[in-house]
């Protein structure tokens, strides 16, 4: 085929300008790909910066948080406050941040980091009010109280008395522990009630009422810690896990811009070249953004991994989404969880409630076996529908134990205060008889005595050879007597040891709440011989408990709900013709409940008969049966 020059050179122009046109047009999209990743760094470079400023903001707010209960001043109150509000209106920036992200962790991160921010703000309120109530200084609040009140003290009781009042004050307000204070709390309570009831002076009336205010708001204050520093962790850990994906993101992308960057001078040469040599070829744009997803799965599973805590996350329909090692061991979990509905896996898990109810639970106690955690449930909300929800959890092993430690301790107390009384009356009884010169009877009597007395300490150490048990029988068996109930020990009862699975705290519970409840009974019924007896008997298989008394016994309408919490037929004091501590009523309803739970976490089993008194019959394998809730 022959070509005029003309047509020759309308090719060529035609062949440059779809050349040019090809160029153009490539250029603008791979300029466009790398104008777009540039943002995207920008982005993530916010995300890390905003997760920055919340973190230092929240480290802040926790140090000034640690100052102020240390130094009682309202200025680091007010910095906490400031750095809580700094908080969260980073986290509002960073939620609108994240929505432009379309990324739903960021999303969800950014929804927890906002409500456990609201959460800790409203709680330290809340702290900030109690440590205002209880007094910043000896001249406010509760502890101004005290000391006008010692003041008008002065002049109404001995200087002896008052300098043993001053001391126990003065040694609870410097004790460095819980339990330290829970004894110098009883210690007070026992000497101002003692005071009452030998002096009418109205001073010490209100001096008992205002130390009790101040033992009880500085247990308010002690279970608003826990909360706090959960939702501080919570906040903490998103930011991290946060900061650590924004960097994964931007190295990513970093690398992805720099390939891309080169890809494109390459292209628009090729193109270039093409077009000039080639004219009619067209080039493809490569391009595609390689996706790392598996590499983003095991950092996030590395990360749920390193959790101390148990977590397990549900989708809307509640099915397991995520699972970590420590929430399978912490629950006696095995095989595979995933894409399993929680209630297959937990019956007893509350996730689906709060599915629907949309409610967050902070801080539940829940019995696991033979372990008791702490649980939080939170559901995840994105543009207001739920989407789905984690509950977080942890072992309550040593608050356990140090309640355990203080069931113990207040059965000493039972003990030494029942001695004391018992001694007084001994004592005077020997003083008589010295003083009538019947020098004989005072050695027959302390013979008598002492025979006595060992008898009764043989009969409990030698047959219950757990000391922690046979020193609550011990205790109680004193407390009984002084309230003027027989109590007693049948002498075939025997118990070399208890099981490895069952804690010997939780037994301590069981038999205190079981003998208590029988003497607030006997107490009630007003008959004038008020029995207690009680069996424990280690058998081949099991461990056996009964505790019986000759009270009213337990009507039918309350049968079925004994065992129910917050459940109690206590309307008066279960002191006899004492006098119940001040709050003492917020507290009852929780003695069998918490001996239930008990039993139950050990595999055993407990009963109830009335007739003529009642009896509560406990049993306990010697090997437990494994449960999973």
């Amino acid at each position: 085929m022959h070509f005029s020059v003309r047509s020759k050179l309308i090719i060529a122009y035609a062949t440059l300008l779809i050349s040019l046109i090809v160029v153009a047009i490539s250029g603008y999209f791979s300029f466009n790909e790398v104008i777009k990743g540039k943002r995207v760094v920008s982005l993530y470079t916010k995300v890390v910066l905003l997760s920055n400023l919340i973190y230092q903001n929240m480290a802040d707010a926790r140090k000034a948080q640690s100052r102020f209960l240390y130094e009682n001043d309202l200025q680091y109150a007010e910095l906490v406050l400031k750095k809580v509000v700094t908080l969260q209106h980073a986290a509002l920036e960073f939620q609108t941040l994240a929505s432009k992200t379309q990324d739903s962790f960021y999303i969800d991160s950014a929804y927890a980091i906002v409500e456990s921010a609201i959460v800790y703000l409203e709680t330290f309120q809340t702290l900030k009010e109690a440590m205002i109530r209880r007094g910043l200084s000896n001249q406010e609040g509760l502890l101004g109280k005290l000391h006008l009140i010692y003041q008008g003290l002065t002049n109404e009781l001995p200087a002896e008395t008052l300098l043993q009042i001053k001391l126990l004050e003065l040694e609870y307000l410097r004790a460095a522990s819980d339990k330290k204070r829970m004894v110098i709390n009883n210690q007070m309570m026992s000497l101002l009630n003692n005071l009452m009831e030998s002096n009418s002076v109205e001073s010490l009336d209100l001096y008992y009422s205002t130390f009790r205010k101040l033992f009880f708001e500085d247990l308010n204050i002690k279970d608003l810690m826990p909360l706090m520093q959960l939702n501080a962790e919570m906040i903490e850990l998103f930011v991290e896990d946060n900061v650590q994906e924004a960097k994964t993101g931007l190295e990513q992308q970093s690398r992805l811009t720099t390939i891309l960057a080169g890809q494109q001078k390459m292209l628009l040469l090729l193109i270039s070249t093409g077009a000039v040599l080639v004219g009619f070829f067209s080039l493809l744009i490569l391009g595609s953004e390689p996706l790392m997803l598996s590499k983003l799965i095991q950092e996030q599973s590395a990360t749920l991994e390193a959790i101390r805590d148990g977590l397990i996350g549900v989708n809307s329909k509640g099915e397991i989404t995520v699972i970590n090692q420590q929430a399978k061991k912490i629950l006696g979990l095995k095989g595979h969880c995933l894409g399993k509905h929680i209630w297959a896996v937990l019956p007893e898990s509350r996730l689906p409630q709060i599915l629907k109810s949309r409610v967050p639970e902070y801080d539940q106690e829940q019995r696991v076996g033979s372990v008791t955690i702490l649980t939080t449930r939170i559901p995840i909300l994105r543009n207001q529908k739920v989407i789905g929800g984690i509950a977080c959890f942890r072992e309550k092993g040593e608050l356990s134990r140090l309640a355990g430690q203080l069931t113990q301790v207040n059965a000493y107390i039972d003990a030494l205060r029942a001695n004391n009384h018992e001694f007084k009356n001994r004592l005077q009884t020997i003083q008589g008889m010295i003083q009538l010169n019947h020098i004989n009877d005072v050695l027959e009597y302390i013979h008598q005595l002492q025979a006595s007395h060992q008898q009764q300490i043989s009969l409990y150490v030698d047959h219950i050879k757990v000391p922690a048990i046979s020193a609550i029988l011990l205790g109680k068996y004193n407390r009984a007597h002084e309230l003027g109930i027989s109590l007693f020990l049948d002498e075939s009862s025997r118990l070399e040891k208890l099981p490895d699975h069952v804690e010997p705290n939780d037994f301590v519970s069981i038999i205190g709440n079981l003998i208590e409840n029988a003497m607030d009974a006997v107490l009630e019924s007003r008959k004038p011989q008020k029995k207690i007896w009680i069996i424990i008997k280690e058998y081949e298989n099991l461990i056996y408990l009964s505790v019986r008394d000759n009270g009213l016994g337990i009507s039918s309408e309350h049968a079925a709900q004994i065992f129910k919490r917050g459940f109690s037929t206590k309307m008066e004091s279960p002191y006899g013709q004492g006098r119940a501590p001040e709050g003492q009523s917020k507290h009852m309803g929780f003695g069998l409940y918490i001996t239930q739970n008990h039993v139950l976490s050990m595999s055993g089993g407990i009963q109830f008969k009335s007739e003529k008194g009642t009896t509560f019959e406990v049993s306990i394998p010697k090997k437990p049966t494994i449960k999973s809730m």
